[in-house]
């Protein structure tokens, strides 16, 4: 289920950005000249910013990583991007959007995965290369606990992690409590977290519900990073592009720069 939510990431991503029919006629022929040949990083796909834009090579290498069209040894395989293409080929921009779920106890509904959200939110995680940006206004300790098994590997990855909620500048407060352990754990790990907080007491209500990643997908839905929501609620979110990202990530700056939110504490990169 995660696979194949991550694979229709990627392919409305991807499908977000290009031009039709030129752009995907033009990708298709450049991968497949390089069947066979290794793709170490997305370093070997900067000529995809011509037809993706700024960042396009990190975006296909996520598509590529996705729909498993490398091989143990990183050659290009020609069955799985025949399938990525296709998939591309065959979405538009207004291409269906992936939603997740938290179901109750005892809601089962066909062909819908009760712990979607839960699932999904972990998968966009595990997906981070570069940066990562979670809002929630409530934070608990189960919530947290839901995700702090990825959110840890994305700093030991060197993922940049910026988590805005509120009333994380009190102490004993449930959104303080609930950050202590990932707090603790962060620490010596080479990637940086960052946590801003809106006051409760400010006239101003931080509401969003988001996780972004890289600039490339967003997850928007009605869940906070509470175990109720995450695991026990009815909730509701959707995986939007890259273009949606990225407009995300530019309002959640500004209100960091305009101080709507401001830094409760930072946990720097250990040094090399």
């Amino acid at each position: 289920m995660e696979g194949g939510a991550c694979q229709v990431m990627a392919t409305t991503a991807i499908s977000s950005r290009i031009q039709r029919p030129e752009g995907v006629q033009r990708l298709g022929q450049a991968l497949w000249m390089m069947i066979g040949q290794r793709i170490g990083s997305h370093e070997d796909l900067l000529w995809a910013n011509s037809l993706l834009g700024r960042g396009g090579e990190r975006l296909l290498w996520q598509a590529l990583s996705d729909w498993r069209c490398l091989s143990v040894e990183g050659q290009l395989l020609a069955r799985p991007l025949a399938a990525l293409l296709c998939a591309v080929w065959d979405a538009a921009p207004e291409a269906d959007v992936p939603l997740l779920w938290t179901l109750p106890e005892g809601l089962q509904v066909d062909g819908i995965d009760p712990t979607g959200y839960v699932n999904g939110v972990r998968a966009l995680i595990r997906g981070s290369r570069e940066r990562l940006i979670l809002v929630a206004p409530y934070l608990e300790g189960q919530g947290i606990g839901q995700l702090q098994d990825e959110l840890l590997g994305a700093l030991a990855r060197g993922v940049s992690v910026v988590l805005v909620t509120q009333d994380a500048n009190s102490l004993g407060s449930c959104a303080s409590d609930s950050l202590e352990s990932l707090r603790r754990e962060a620490g010596g790990l080479p990637g940086r977290l960052l946590v801003y907080s809106a006051p409760v007491t400010t006239p101003v209500l931080l509401h969003s519900k988001l996780i972004v990643v890289d600039g490339v997908s967003a997850a928007i839905g009605s869940a906070n990073l509470t175990g109720n929501a995450l695991l026990r609620n009815l909730e509701t979110g959707a995986i939007v592009g890259a273009q949606q990202a990225l407009e995300i990530e530019r309002v959640v700056r500004a209100a960091i720069e305009f101080g709507q939110v401001y830094l409760v504490f930072s946990i720097e990169p250990s040094p090399l």
